[in-house]
């Protein structure tokens, strides 16, 4: 099995600690307990199907919930280490542990939500919508089909309730925050011999009120966009010139708090934040994965893979770290506690 070299070591174990309310004198140590899945090599001119592209911990933190390159969905039992399947998507992925609720979209375009405790599916509406977002509450669903308009769902009363209207074609992704409150889009363009420009919108949804922009001012191409848990924080994973990165604004300043830039990647491809917030965690192509603290805008840790990074995900309590890797497995890391 392919696996991590660990750097800074002793950065690691001292900070850490904080994260999950340690004692001072406490160590806390990343240690690699198990993977799922079976390691190949990677083909280098594509990715193999069973690449975890986004992993997500259940509220319980037994269960990991893993949409893979092919489509497939399945879930995966940490504590009997077996995997089911759920259900095969076309694009759509969002997934709420408060509701243990899934949205994807159907092979027929059927928007669908899925509790998991029921498997019953839940058609919401139907369409060739290419980013999607559930909100952790699973109250709020947010919709676009890559063009200039995002639409707001009631999930449970499965009526709209808005239309937005953005300035640029939604390009690279939409994010709704843990409470349903806020909306962004990431949104831009591509032109040969420019790249990337990217624009961040934010909404609030419950207010009828013009959105937020933050124009990055730079040629710069997304991945992913988040929130923070509080909504206090907006990061997205970039890349400019060729570099991976990442940026991270306060979200009713659009002030940058934290900027990572001129890894040697092309691609940051995995990005969450960690616990309440404090950190920021990415992983990228070239098999980096580094932990920052976003206030003091440092690195705390770094490990390296033997293969690049899809996803990444911490879960609710910070025991644990789920990395999945271009080698179809996902390995999960136990952040061990020693006093």
């Amino acid at each position: 099995m392919k696996g991590f070299r660990l750097l800074f070591l002793l950065i690691v174990v001292g900070l850490l600690a904080s994260t999950v309310g340690a004692q001072q004198d406490e160590m806390i140590i990343p240690r690699l307990s198990f993977h799922f899945g079976v390691s190949q090599n990677p083909p280098g001119d594509r990715m193999l199907p069973r690449v975890s592209r986004h992993i997500i911990f259940s509220l319980d933190d037994t269960k990991i919930i893993c949409k893979m390159v092919d489509g497939n969905v399945v879930e995966w039992d940490l504590e009997i280490r077996k995997e089911k399947y759920i259900t095969t998507t076309e694009d759509l992925f969002s997934y709420s542990p408060a509701q243990n609720l899934l949205l994807v979209r159907k092979k027929n375009d059927d928007v669908t939500l899925i509790p998991l405790y029921t498997n019953q599916e839940i058609v919401l509406t139907s369409g060739t919508f290419e980013h999607g977002s559930l909100s952790a509450n699973g109250k709020f669903v947010a919709l676009s089909r890559g063009d200039k308009e995002i639409e707001i769902w009631d999930a449970d009363r499965k009526r709209l309730l808005k239309r937005l209207r953005t300035v640029e074609p939604v390009r690279n992704g939409l994010a709704i925050s843990d409470d349903g409150q806020y909306l962004a889009a990431a949104e831009g363009t591509y032109r040969d011999g420019e790249g990337h420009r990217t624009n961040i919108e934010v909404w609030d949804i419950k207010q009828d009120t013009p959105a937020d922009l933050i124009d990055t001012g730079i040629i710069l191409g997304v991945w992913n966009l988040h929130f923070s848990p509080d909504a206090s924080m907006l990061a997205v994973d970039s890349q400019i010139e060729a570099q991976a990165g990442i940026r991270v604004w306060e979200r009713s300043t659009r002030e940058q708090l934290c900027l990572i830039d001129n890894l040697e990647a092309y691609w940051a491809r995995a990005l969450t934040f960690v616990l309440d917030g404090k950190y920021i965690a990415l992983g990228d192509e070239s098999g980096v994965l580094i932990l920052s603290n976003i206030k003091e805008d440092r690195e705390v840790f770094a490990l390296r893979a033997d293969t690049g990074i899809e996803s990444l995900a911490f879960s609710h309590d910070g025991r644990y770290m789920a990395v999945g890797l271009f080698d179809s497995t996902v390995q999960i890391w136990e952040l061990k506690s020693d006093l």
